[in-house]
């Protein structure tokens, strides 16, 4: 029992400085990108043009982060790592600000949100392929299981009754 949990602590303990690192990370980009657009760019034309450059780059790389779990999706034919409100929201999100960014003729608004509306879609897309897949071949192996067993208990009941003689003939 002591190893288990000393397991799940050190797992835990192992994810945490994961994430610890993967914020300091983060932090160290946004105070970067504040550091440079404050003090080295002076015009506040450079300043929204280096900030809108990193924020677009950044917002193109959340909408394809669900990329891994849709290649998931496809390989294993179940939406069971793809929550479907997710997918849902973030195509209405995504629409929602490629029509305002379109409507406001600003660029770094619309342009990630070219890229996340389609992803969006292709989430929705493929949750409406596969969203019985899964159910569908899991009743299919249950079916399958109980068939056999069923089978095999017949089996076993007839070959009690039944036992061929040598010539063929039953009792």
């Amino acid at each position: 029992m002591c190893s288990i949990h000393c397991g799940a602590v050190e797992l835990s303990s192992l994810y945490l400085k994961k994430v610890a690192l993967r914020l300091v990370g983060v932090v160290i980009v946004f105070s970067c990108v504040g550091m440079i657009s404050t003090f080295a760019l002076k015009s506040h034309h450079l300043r929204k043009l280096f900030v809108g450059c990193i924020g677009l780059v950044a917002s193109v790389a959340m909408y394809g982060s669900p990329l891994v779990a849709m290649k998931q999706v496809i390989k294993t034919k179940s939406v069971e790592f793809m929550p479907f409100y997710l997918s849902f929201f973030s195509f209405s999100a995504s629409s929602l600000w490629l029509a305002y960014g379109l409507l406001s003729h600003d660029l770094f608004l619309a342009s990630p949100n070219l890229v996340g509306s389609p992803l969006g879609l292709l989430q929705l897309v493929l949750y409406c392929i596969y969203r019985n897949k899964g159910k569908e071949e899991e009743e299919e192996e249950e079916e399958g299981c109980v068939k056999e067993a069923v089978a095999n208990w017949d089996m076993e009941k007839n070959n009690a009754k039944q036992i061929p003689h040598q010539n063929g003939s039953q009792v």
